[in-house]
């Protein structure tokens, strides 16, 4: 088929070369001068939460061995060095206006500097990202009053913003956590405004890095989600609660304790500082997109008394400083407001279709992430984001180019809605909100990568037969390389159809 990718993110490059690989004619287009999608938009010393390890392409080893967690600028080599040596096909500076359809599929409106055009394609895919758009920028009573500047992180080009600054952080995402860190080398003040305390993930839990624990199978096996895709985690999940309940709560404990070290020796106002920083809710509830590594030296700070934590509502500005909602006035002259993205939009999409996608607050729950039944010749890429994102987003085009090619069956359209009910209601009962809860699939990757190859008749279990590899190595992206081949030597052997499981994801 001639398929359209709509935005050069990571998502969209690795779905570009997913679908090439299985025999589309692909086209990408990218509104902005630059790919990368957020990459392209970091702020200054942003680092990759993920590793280096899980979050590239299969086809494309990293050239030069970047940092553990890479820099924006090794994401972005990264993502150039694939376009090259894949050959991709990628128009900048072509922002899409607007998809029509048509009796075969789709008529493409775009425009670019110097003019505007059209093209038709059998099928699109969307890759436009949940957070490289518009910042949540609210407004406040007072602000106009307020005599100092008030910015998001993206206007944030130069850590020396902060020089001599008394400087206020709204929020407690990644970008919040990583602003108010690294104001403290530069600014004369720094204070973090937070509503909810969430639950931090240490780099490190009891000396091991955390993708040491995250990434190996017996890491996940014990990660609550909306599907088990086998017997023995159904089995864990359904009959030994009180086993994954255990777990979570040892995680926590190991959380409280070091923050516990750290107050040792300190004043009780830095203790009561640092213990502001434990949520009262479970940690299962902050595993989602918006969940925050620990900044390095974020507690750290805490504790030196170089940066101070504050639990309240912005609720005004005043000529110097902000009101919170308890009556405290913080002075300062540079807020940030770091308050996450909204729920994804698509303005060039028709009405009737915009309205399907755009209803939630919680954003667009898809079925398997990857399509919606009622919008024809039409699925997406990146909305089945979460730790292992990149494999997750070439084996979803490898799905999809199943279900294309009719190799894979799909239920009918309202077992199908029901499945994403299901999905999405689970999300709501047990995932604290964010604008993007429904676009996720977080730390449930394995589950959902799983579904995903079991229903294309693929082995899930990358590592067998080696047992303790299977167990307890890290998954990557080598370990999904080999499953085109394998999905195509599968069709040459004549084997039983293919039907999408009775399985929720």
């Amino acid at each position: 088929m001639r398929i359209a990718i709509i935005g050069a993110g990571i998502s969209g490059i690795a779905a570009a070369q997913s679908l090439r690989k299985t025999g589309h004619d692909v086209q990408v287009y990218e509104k902005s001068s630059r790919i990368g999608g957020v990459w392209a938009q970091g702020y200054p010393d942003v680092r990759l939460q993920n590793t280096r390890d899980q979050y590239r392409l299969m086809d494309v080893p990293w050239s030069t061995m970047p940092d553990l967690h890479p820099t924006s600028a090794q994401v972005q080599q990264h993502l150039h060095e694939a376009i090259d040596t894949l050959g991709l096909p990628i128009e900048l500076d072509h922002e899409v206006t607007k998809l029509q359809e048509t009796d075969s599929g789709w008529r493409l409106h775009y425009r670019n500097a110097s003019n505007t055009g059209q093209k038709d394609f059998d099928f699109v895919v969307l890759s436009i990202g949940q957070y490289s758009g518009g910042k949540q920028l609210p407004l406040f009573p007072g602000q106009d009053e307020f005599e100092g500047d008030i910015i998001t992180e993206r206007e944030v080009s130069d850590l020396s913003v902060f020089s001599g600054k008394k400087v206020l952080v709204a929020g407690f995402g990644k970008s919040a956590l990583d602003m108010a860190t690294f104001a403290v080398e530069q600014a004369s003040e720094v204070n973090h405004l937070f509503r909810t305390p969430r639950w931090m993930v240490p780099f490190h839990v009891m000396g091991i890095h955390y993708s040491r624990l995250l990434f190996c199978r017996m890491g996940t096996v014990l990660m609550p989600s909306w599907v088990q895709p086998n017997a023995v985690e159904a089995f864990i999940h359904r009959k030994l609660g009180s086993l994954v309940r255990t777990n979570w709560y040892l995680v926590q404990c190991i959380a409280r304790f070091q923050k516990y070290l750290l107050g040792v020796g300190k004043s009780k106002t830095v203790k009561d500082r640092l213990a502001s920083l434990t949520p009262e809710h479970n940690i299962i509830g902050d595993f989602r997109s918006a969940s925050a590594m620990q900044p390095q030296m974020y507690l750290k700070y805490i504790a030196q008394e170089r940066l101070v934590p504050h639990q309240g509502e912005l609720q005004a500005f005043t000529k110097n400083g902000v009101i919170i909602k308890d009556g405290q006035t913080i002075d300062c002259d540079l807020v940030v407001l770091s308050l996450g993205s909204g729920s994804p939009t698509f303005p060039f999409l028709p009405e009737k279709y915009r309205q399907l996608l755009e209803s939630e607050p919680d954003g667009v729950q898809l079925y398997r992430h990857l399509l919606h039944p009622d919008i024809p010749r039409l699925a997406f890429a990146g909305f089945n984001h979460g730790f292992m994102h990149v494999p997750a987003v070439e084996v979803g085009m490898l799905w999809l180019s199943a279900v294309l090619a009719g190799e894979l069956t799909l239920p009918d359209a309202d077992e199908m809605h029901q499945s994403m009910a299901r999905v999405q209601q689970w999300k709501r009962d047990h995932v604290n909100f964010e604008p993007s809860r429904s676009c996720a699939v977080n730390t449930r990757f394995q589950q959902y990568l799983d579904v995903l190859l079991q229903d294309l008749g693929l082995n899930p279990y990358r590592k067998m037969p080696n047992v303790l590899a299977e167990l307890f190595s890290q998954y990557g992206p080598d370990d999904y390389a080999d499953i085109y081949e394998e999905y195509q030597f599968r069709q040459k052997q004549g084997d039983q159809p293919l039907h999408a499981l009775a399985l929720d994801t």
